[in-house]
């Protein structure tokens, strides 16, 4: 892995994490290993036990993430987070894994996710840490990690975690820097889940689908817009829908008029969604921003 060299930003480096200077806590600077994007980015973690339930669920949301534009940020653990980051590969999509221990070779944590981390790098993505190389595990290092997690995306998915999960820890950093958390439901018996459902209880938005993910994003705030316009140029299939959402339609109709699959248009929508060029109407219905004023003029 020799071309993948290890290089120290500093906060005052264009590729640092945009989000992460806003933070209460930032890091000095970061050891990062591959290459750091700036594109709208979301953190999936959860249990290192994860249930057969819970490997799907992350797959199924990444999947949906990813072909919507998203990165996905994890911390390479075992369970939830290296599942999120496999899942993001196998999507084709941007990975980016934040690390309590050094990102070299010989220090990286944990060991079994060695040929993850090459892959991720591989792939394009990036290996990050606050630590210097040679650091080891340190247990006190894991909750100061998870801030940063926490930290350099808009929103934080925790799929499965039991009351005691680290993961817990990161969302409760999350919302301490006003950023959105969400939690998958689970079965009401599974103790993998009982942390998800406090989380709900607390006020937590549930996460079914990506599209959960998008809306929790608060998308009328012009800022989210035009950073997710700027880093996600419009694709020939989005152009495409917004050239037919001049009436309202359901998600079936734009599938039968497109000759794409429901689940390839909701994506596409959801994305649509987070750049502020559709809206959602309820009931699967969709338009084109905008164009609800000129139907209803008052």
């Amino acid at each position: 892995m020799t071309n993948h060299p290890i290089k120290f930003i500093s906060q005052d480096d264009a590729s640092f994490p945009p989000l992460l200077r806003q933070i209460s806590d930032p890091p000095e600077g970061l050891y990062v290993r591959g290459t750091l994007k700036d594109v709208p980015a979301i953190s999936v973690v959860g249990t290192r036990r994860l249930t057969t339930y819970g490997r799907r669920a992350t797959q199924a949301i990444v999947q949906e993430l990813a072909s919507g534009g998203c990165a996905i940020v994890s911390g390479l653990a075992l369970g939830i987070d290296g599942e999120a980051h496999k899942a993001a590969l196998d999507a084709g999509a941007y990975t980016i894994a934040v690390l309590a221990t050094g990102i070299d070779d010989a220090t990286l944590y944990p060991r079994e996710h060695v040929k993850l981390a090459h892959r991720i790098l591989e792939a394009g993505g990036a290996l990050i840490s606050e630590n210097p190389p040679g650091s080891p595990s340190f247990k006190f290092a894991f909750p100061r990690r998870n801030r940063l997690i926490a930290g350099m995306t808009a929103a934080t998915v925790v799929v499965e975690a039991s009351l005691n999960s680290g993961s817990l820890i990161t969302a409760r950093l999350a919302l301490d820097e006003n950023r959105e958390v969400l939690a998958v439901p689970g079965p009401i018996w599974s103790r993998a889940s009982e942390g998800c459902h406090a989380l709900l209880k607390l006020g937590a938005k549930p996460c079914t689908s990506a599209e959960d993910v998008i809306r929790a994003l608060k998308l009328d705030r012009p800022e989210l817009m035009a950073e997710a316009r700027a880093a996600l140029p419009l694709t020939e299939e989005e152009s495409r829908l917004l050239s037919l959402l001049t009436e309202p339609l359901h998600i079936d109709q734009l599938s039968l008029q497109s000759a794409r699959p429901a689940a390839e248009i909701g994506s596409s929508l959801s994305l649509l969604e987070l750049k502020g060029y559709v809206q959602h109407l309820g009931g699967q219905i969709w338009l084109k921003k905008g164009v609800l004023a000129k139907l209803n003029p008052k």
